[in-house]
């Protein structure tokens, strides 16, 4: 047995002894990515080898011991015996055949429940463990500033805090399993210029630490064995090949001694879409120096000009062997070259009752109720014949980096579970971005026939399907998702005839949009009874939006990501430095303009935390002291209303005083408290100064004593720290 083959000894030093052992040609091949099990399996049959790769992508389908021979080929008959890592998508479930759907990440950010995530990602570790992959690209770490990109629905949400909680209870979860994940994107993906994907952005120093950097933070902190850098340019550099970003601030400030690895092309991208490199070595080159480690999806700045070029001395080969150490380095600390096997006979163990269970359960509490006349919650009586009318009526939108599978659950489904087939009626009325005049003639003349209507509207989402329904041609028509951005946030020509034509027949309607961005559309919600609203379903997304219509549980959602009135309200984000939202406070119409926006207020349609229930929560007794080093808050909390909820606490803070201009509130805390009816609790949240903080003029992140006040809910006192 070889020194790095015992282990006994430590993950370092059988990856130094690896390492020694390794050609050069060995060492590059390991900082390559190979796309897909089933084409390599098929070339390994047909000519009994294939080429060794430090890791692999996998697609949605394939076979298990396809890749298991992949594997012991790898292993078994090739010079050192290096295992490969296989990657894949999970941000909200295992992208996979086998794998659970849960709920798009920015409702599951807007639940504020940290434990579904870590049981979440829990069972995606055990899911992707079992079929054999050991490197998830999650969690996404975003801070989403412009509603017309579209991923935005692939953020936990806006504030920094929340984000950074969600990552790390992810991060937890999934490593519990001996499963890799992949922090992404750094860094400030979240805010291109346009809102255009992978387009620039515009931020300062400042900014960039105060707010984009801390998520990713508080993950390495937490133990994230790998990072994936941004797309996009920040002041000019690309962050594929920015020394500055990925060494100095990522490993040398933060802390990170894991595996980088790159989006998808990315590297290639130097060369052809920022244009900071003439070939493909120049490409390399920038990116070996910025300290990237791994490239993706195929060889471009890490292949054979990179070898010449070791060889002739134009490359140190020791960068080389620093960024072969960390991919050899994971591959021991996640067990890899013990067992690096899928593990067929407990295939069966995936998609778990109680992952259906848990993925419905965070559906109910992602699922915002933003407007309500009292309509709901709706017996099944007082229901009627219900139609549902709309694109997302059948096809109900999962969002992107999802699959569709047998088992998910349209809204439709979920009607019909409830009541019955025959009092569901159903018409399209038009598709996400066309439609017909047969449709929409259709979809009235069957709202005509119902007692109450639901109008299921929305996008259609670009990756891995994205939608719950049968993938046909009007599937096609993306709204969302990676490289589907937009220019406007009303809905689209043909949703909004079907809308207003159903709304003239006068019956009860319920407005369910599934989006994967904050729509404008606030004259619409002022005629209908109520509206519902879904980042993107997990795949018992019908059953839970019917858990909710008919009052089974009480909706507990709040919004992540704030709601613009218009596209001409973007930028619209709660936690804006102070004086970003208007100084004369006057806004105006047509008919007398005002200051400021002189026809509108600049205040969002839908602030950060808001979401109705069916109950009420009275807030009382709210108080701060200091004790020492710790600031003590407390706040009452009692359900005065009529159902059960589980009530989210959020604290907020913020600065009266300070050196750089404060903010005019960050979230610094929150809680999910289970509240019966008629049950009162305190609620305590504890302070500290690594909480009360701001960066300075050196652009260091240091305590700030000031006066602060504290608010929760629409309560708040001012306290000296």
């Amino acid at each position: 047995m070889l020194f790095y083959q015992d282990k006994t000894h430590s993950a370092e030093a059988r990856a130094r002894d690896l390492l020694s052992r390794m050609t050069l040609e060995e060492k590059l091949l390991q900082m390559n990515n190979h796309m897909h099990v089933e084409p390599l399996y098929e070339q390994l049959q047909q000519e009994g080898k294939v080429e060794a790769r430090g890791s692999l992508f996998t697609a949605y389908l394939y076979e298990e011991e396809h890749l298991n021979a992949l594997q012991d080929y790898f292993v078994n008959h090739t010079r050192l015996g290096i295992p490969i890592l296989v990657a894949f998508e999970g941000q909200r479930g295992l992208q996979n055949k086998n794998g659970t759907i849960f709920p798009q990440t920015a409702g599951v950010g807007g639940s504020f429940n940290r434990e579904n995530v870590q049981e979440m990602a829990e069972i995606i570790g055990e899911e992707s463990k079992i079929v054999g992959i050991r490197q998830i690209y999650a969690p996404d770490l975003d801070i989403p500033r412009d509603p017309r990109w579209g991923r935005m629905q692939e953020c936990y949400g806006e504030d920094p805090y929340l984000v950074g909680e969600m990552g790390k209870e992810y991060v937890t979860g999934l490593q519990k399993h001996s499963v890799a994940s992949t922090l992404k994107h750094f860094i400030c993906y979240g805010v291109p210029e346009g809102g255009i994907n992978i387009a620039p952005n515009h931020l300062g120093q400042r900014e960039m630490r105060e707010v984009m950097l801390e998520p990713f933070r508080k993950c390495v902190q937490a133990g994230a064995m790998s990072v994936m850098p941004a797309y996009n340019e920040l002041d000019g550099e690309p962050l594929h090949a920015s020394k500055r970003l990925l060494q100095g601030v990522l490993r040398e400030e933060l802390g990170f001694d894991g595996v980088t690895v790159t989006d998808y092309s990315a590297v290639r991208m130097l060369h052809t879409r920022h244009c900071v490199a003439p070939d493909a070595l120049a490409a390399g080159k920038l990116a070996l120096d910025a300290g990237l480690d791994l490239e993706a999806p195929v060889p471009f700045g890490y292949g054979e000009e990179m070898l010449q070029a070791v060889k002739e001395g134009i490359v140190d080969e020791k960068k080389i062997d620093e960024a072969v150490f960390r991919i050899l380095l994971l591959k021991f600390r996640l067990g890899l070259f013990e067992n690096p096997y899928a593990l067929n006979e407990r295939i069966k163990e995936t998609h778990s009752s109680r992952a259906v269970a848990l993925s419905r359960k965070m559906d109910r509490e992602s699922i915002l109720l933003l407007e309500n006349d009292g309509i709901l919650p709706l017996s099944e009586e007082k229901a009627g014949t219900v139609a549902v009318i709309g694109n997302n009526g059948k096809d109900s939108f999962l969002g992107d980096y999802t699959v569709n599978t047998p088992s998910c659950v349209s809204f439709y489904d979920g009607m019909v579970n409830r009541l019955g087939t025959d009092r569901v009626l159903y018409a399209r009325g038009c598709n996400p971005v066309t439609g017909s005049e047969e449709m929409l003639r259709e979809a009235v003349e069957t709202a005509a026939k119902a007692d109450t209507v639901f109008l299921v509207l929305g996008d259609c989402a670009n990756t891995g399907g994205g939608v719950c329904g049968e993938l046909d041609e009007h599937l096609k028509e993306f709204t969302c998702g990676e490289g589907y951005d937009t220019h406007d946030l009303r809905l689209y020509p043909w949703q909004q005839r079907l809308f207003d034509a159903v709304i003239k027949l006068g019956k009860p309607t319920v407005l369910v949009l599934y989006a994967g961005r904050p729509h404008a559309i606030k004259k619409e919600a002022d005629q209908v009874n109520a509206f519902l609203f879904s980042w993107g379903g997990g795949e018992q997304s019908g059953n839970a939006f019917a858990d909710l219509i008919f009052g089974d549980v009480s909706p507990s959602a709040k919004l992540s990501i704030s709601f613009p009135q218009s596209t001409g309200h973007i930028p619209c984000y709660y936690n804006h430095k102070v004086s970003a939202r208007g100084n004369y406070k006057k806004p105006g119409t047509p008919e007398k303009p005002g200051r400021d926006y002189v026809t509108a207020s600049p205040a969002p349609w839908y602030p950060f935390g808001y979401g109705l229930s069916y109950t009420k929560v009275k807030y009382s007794d709210l108080k701060a002291e200091k004790k020492g080093s710790v600031l003590s808050v407390s706040v009452t909390v009692e359900n005065i209303g009529d159902y059960d909820i589980d009530e989210s606490i959020l604290l907020f803070t913020r600065a009266i005083y300070a050196p750089i201009t404060p903010f005019v509130k960050e979230l610094k805390a929150f809680e999910k408290v289970p509240l019966k009816k008629g049950e009162k609790k305190i609620v305590s949240f504890m302070l500290t100064e690594e909480d009360l903080t701001y960066v300075d003029h050196a652009y260091q992140r240091v305590p700030l004593h000031t006066t602060y006040r504290i608010m929760v809910e629409d309560l708040a006192c001012e306290i000296d720290f």
